[in-house]
């Protein structure tokens, strides 16, 4: 069908290939040389409140860790829409910033569960975060990833915020298919996951990832 049509079978190429920076959409490195030996596979699931914790033992693993020897690549496939463009802007981050997005990392995903919580307090129930104005908890709030462009260095100008918006929305899909592969792959039933050179850890910790890279 798709041939009598002139279509063909799409591709992550396809998708994404007429960006320049495409590659890291597939393999978003965070931390350290994408040659180094050694790595660290994060797979994130934004709207799981133990990602933060998952998150705060990578990082707290990272600072052990020598950029030449390991480097941590990060993908996230979120129950809740929103966590696609957060993914997207990490990825954006880690070309156009590099160096910082793993502090980013830790503010959105620490972000997600405290707007969670304030609304809880404040209306009684949190609600599903689809989209950016899901994620706020008064009107007047910024979204979670519009909040966070003036807090890069340099921060994103305010005539780039849309295009840089839209490439966090295809970005992030192009991630969210390489960590249902992963998935796949690993056997993985559940998100948060981390696999350290090939291997699922059962219980996530800095001490379980440290020692996995021995």
């Amino acid at each position: 069908m798709l041939n009598k049509l002139g279509g063909n079978v799409p591709t992550i190429e396809g998708e994404a290939g007429h960006r320049p920076q495409w590659k890291s959409e597939i393999y978003p490195v965070v931390f350290g040389n994408a040659a180094a030996p050694h790595e660290i596979l994060v797979v994130l699931d934004f709207a799981a409140p133990q990602s933060e914790k998952v998150w705060q033992a990578v990082v707290e693993a990272s600072r052990s860790l020598s950029p030449q020897q390991c480097k941590i690549a990060v993908f996230a496939n979120s129950k809740e829409y929103y966590g696609t463009d957060l993914m997207g802007l990490a990825i954006w981050i880690s070309h156009s910033r590099p160096g910082q997005a793993m502090p980013y990392l830790t503010y959105a995903l620490g972000q997600w569960n405290k707007v969670k919580a304030e609304q809880k307090s404040s209306r009684g129930l949190a609600v599903p975060f689809q989209n950016e104005y899901d994620a706020t908890v008064k009107n007047t709030d910024y979204p979670i990833h519009y909040s966070y462009f003036s807090r890069l260095r340099p921060p994103v100008p305010a005539n780039q915020e849309l295009s840089v918006a839209k490439y966090c929305y295809d970005a992030g899909n192009v991630n969210l298919y390489q960590a249902e592969q992963i998935s796949k792959y690993y056997g993985i039933k559940n998100l948060p996951a981390v696999i350290v050179n090939g291997q699922l850890l059962s219980s996530v910790s800095a001490g379980s990832i440290l020692k996995a890279l021995q």
